[in-house]
């Protein structure tokens, strides 16, 4: 039988739930029992414990700001321009797969700060291990928020720098691998939980820093192209870079 209301307590069921928690932060296998396991204890924390919502969001946010670090560090440990570009994405798409799996046994926790209250069947129903589909979920946000306060604002100046310097590379005619600055331009894409202007942390720093560095590159090179080859060529040459730039920007802006 259950508990009264007051009698269970957070954290008596946290202990059962944080390894699962862990295991879906590292993408680590969850069987089924452990997967409803989660699902129950999140409802019966939130409906019988009156502080288990807020200590539950609290202990959710510790683990996963501490995952993000663990992540960070691996990251940093990139010297070369490349390696950290590919540390970092590669980091970062592994996390935010999990932003859309997580969230989804915590249905209830949504619920429960909001004020509303949800059965356990139906939090589960539907849910073997399929993503959330709520991009303005509690979780989710949190998970985004989180990253975005830690490595994202820590380092986004360097991924800028290093991915406009292979974009830079790319004008000069050198090769590079051109999914790096995809890379960094869908976390930038994906990283806002704001609602009301997806596009808000892209704008401001990735479209922003390369608009900057075109204009920088061009305003070079068109006037040293000028004035070594003359009005009429310079036109064929602006004409031809027109064209390289709208196709530049098709893969690499949003």
């Amino acid at each position: 039988m259950l508990k009264g209301k007051g009698q269970l307590k957070f954290e008596d069921k946290w202990v059962h739930m944080r390894p699962i928690v862990l295991k879906l932060l590292k993408q680590e296998a969850v069987s089924q029992a452990e997967w409803h396991d989660l699902f129950y204890d999140v409802h019966l924390v939130c409906l019988w414990d009156e502080k288990g919502p807020a200590k539950l969001r609290d202990h959710l946010h510790e683990d996963i700001v501490q995952f993000i670090k663990q992540a960070q560090s691996r990251v940093l440990a990139q010297r070369e321009e490349e390696a950290l570009l590919k540390a970092y994405i590669a980091e970062w798409r592994k996390f935010f797969t999990q932003c859309n799996y997580l969230p989804t046994p915590f249905r209830q926790l949504e619920s429960s700060l909001q004020g509303k209250t949800t059965s356990a069947s139906s939090s589960m129903q539907g849910s073997n291990n399929k993503p959330n589909s709520s991009d303005e979920c509690i979780v989710r946000k949190l998970m985004l928020d989180s990253w975005n306060e830690s490595i994202f604002s820590d380092i986004k100046h360097r991924l800028q720098e290093s991915a406009m310097k292979l974009v830079h590379a790319e004008r000069n005619g050198e090769a590079f691998d051109s999914q790096l600055v995809i890379g960094v331009r869908e976390s930038y894409v994906n990283l806002c939980s704001n609602p009301d202007d997806r596009l808000e942390i892209y704008r401001e720093n990735f479209e922003a820093a390369y608009i900057q560095s075109t204009e920088m590159f061009y305003k070079l090179k068109s006037s040293q192209y000028l004035a070594e080859n003359g009005v009429q060529a310079y036109m064929k040459y602006a004409d031809a870079k027109l064209k390289e730039e709208e196709s530049r920007a098709q893969r690499y802006l949003e």
